[in-house]
């Protein structure tokens, strides 16, 4: 990962693993579901990037609720292999962040899949959505990737 504060072209470095024995399936790829949680641990990354983390989130009485998300698959991973996950926020409304996580073999740099989400925060008391607060919002529009910022 990139040190904090270290961005390229406004993507982040939000995942580093590898693929473990206990994590894939007879044929030595990776279980579905472990993609999403990959995403989901890098969600946490890009999120801190702007100043959300579990923590935080909780003391001000809110949770982050995924509204939608959409996965690609571009081929399986292997045991042993190494994977990069590089996020980005493609859109920021008054409610909502949309952002995407592009997951790649380290190796080879080549694209295995791709996550886009769109993500919301409720509070704890009435479950329902709540205006994100402004810095959150003035963090994440300036951490925007564009079109011209995708390989």
């Amino acid at each position: 990962m990139t040190d904090a504060g270290t961005k390229s072209d406004n993507w982040i470095d939000s995942f580093l693993g590898a693929v473990l024995a206990a994590e894939y399936d007879p044929e030595s790829t990776m279980n579905s579901r472990l993609y999403i949680e990959r995403f989901d641990q890098a969600t946490w990354f890009l999120l801190h990037e702007i100043g959300v983390t579990p923590r935080s989130i909780k003391a001000a009485g809110r949770r982050v609720a995924v509204v939608r998300q959409n996965f690609q698959y571009v081929r399986e991973l292997r045991g042993g292999e190494l994977v990069r996950i590089r996020s980005g926020f493609i859109a920021v409304g008054r409610k909502h962040f949309r952002f995407l996580h592009r997951m790649f073999d380290i190796e080879n740099g080549a694209l295995v899949a791709t996550g886009d989400v769109t993500a919301v925060q409720a509070s704890l008391e009435t479950g329902k959505t709540v205006p994100l607060p402004r810095d959150h919002v003035e963090r994440a529009r300036a951490l925007t990737i564009t079109e011209a910022t995708i390989d």
